[in-house]
């Protein structure tokens, strides 16, 4: 089966989209076509590294766009443009270990899946590993019983059908977290997700990334399940790209304040945890949980999600 990796460069190093496109030369299973976007224009460097790379490479395709339109539109126009069935996706500052796409597709025709994601390994702006993630959870069945509560799926690790994504319209337009509307909209849909616990990718953390923006990330997941339970009850959802309550909420920089002071709380709760001082944990979790209102959601569906995840593992 032929596969077409999709990848958006925006604001990326140079040397750090080198490397992410020499992983994807390198695969021991090798895509016939990469279609690289370029969504800001005005990065002259970029450009240069990506048309050299377009002339040299038969199989990389670039797009070049003539305004930035977002990760979303320029993964919807890729993915449009690109001729294979199966649809790899990458980060333009991520490194994919040499048999990412070997072990992806070996997992999605033998458990016959939509997508498959795969585990990561974090490394810094310089490239140094510093940990690995922990395990995620494999089994398809488990995994839709997950996501209206939070994802497991690390984005650019996915390996998608493209008949899978067309079937449910593509990403939307979000401010964030545009993968994590795509995967609830899936498994509304019967579409069968799965991952394997296989290290596939280096995953940069950015200081910039969105994982440090943790109001926003919230705010807009919140919306996205909301939207994921209409869809649940009468088979659509009222999604607007520009719905003013949710831009409100983002931009309220009072609430983000009361909202991060009980992270705070939150994130000393996990550490704890991690260090097996239970009680302190459980201090930590009351502080957060107390906060606010949005914080006590937060822990609730946080808490939900584990159980879940523990509920199941003991029943297998």
């Amino acid at each position: 089966m032929e596969i077409s990796v999709v990848m958006s460069v925006y604001n990326e190093r140079p040397e750090q989209v080198q490397q992410a496109i020499s992983s994807i030369l390198r695969q021991t299973y090798l895509p016939t076509e990469f279609i690289i976007v370029l969504d800001d224009p005005n990065q002259s460097d970029l450009k240069s590294l990506l048309q050299d790379y377009d002339r040299q490479t038969d199989i990389i395709k670039l797009v070049l766009n003539r305004e930035n339109i977002g990760l979303a539109a320029s993964l919807n126009k890729a993915i449009e443009l690109a001729s294979n069935e199966l649809i790899a996706r990458m980060d333009a500052d991520d490194i994919s270990e040499p048999r990412r796409l070997e072990l992806e597709l070996d997992e999605l025709k033998r458990r016959h899946l939509d997508l498959v994601s795969g585990n990561i390994d974090y490394m810094d702006e310089n490239g140094i590993v510093t940990g690995g993630k922990s395990v995620i959870p494999e089994d398809e069945q488990l995994i839709a019983k997950l996501l209206p509560y939070g994802s497991t799926i690390i984005h650019p690790t996915v390996l998608m059908r493209k008949s899978a994504i067309e079937r449910v319209g593509g990403y939307r337009l979000l401010p964030t977290a545009e993968d994590y509307d795509l995967w609830l909209r899936m498994i509304a849909s019967g579409l069968k997700i799965g991952s394997i616990n296989a290290q596939v990718l280096k995953y940069r953390l950015r200081d910039n990334s969105m994982t440090s923006n943790a109001w926003k990330t919230y705010i807009v997941s919140r919306y996205i399940q909301k939207l994921y339970v209409q869809r649940k009850h009468t088979g659509h959802d009222g999604f607007k790209a520009d719905d003013f309550d949710l831009f409100a909420k983002i931009n309220d920089e009072a609430m983000r304040e009361r909202f991060n002071r009980g992270q705070y709380h939150f994130e000393l709760a996990m550490y704890a945890l991690r260090n097996r001082k239970i009680g302190h944990a459980c201090y930590r979790i009351i502080k957060a949980m107390f906060t606010t209102k949005n914080n006590f959601r937060f822990v609730i569906n946080y808490l939900s999600f584990r159980v879940i995840w523990f509920a199941s593992e003991r029943v297998r």
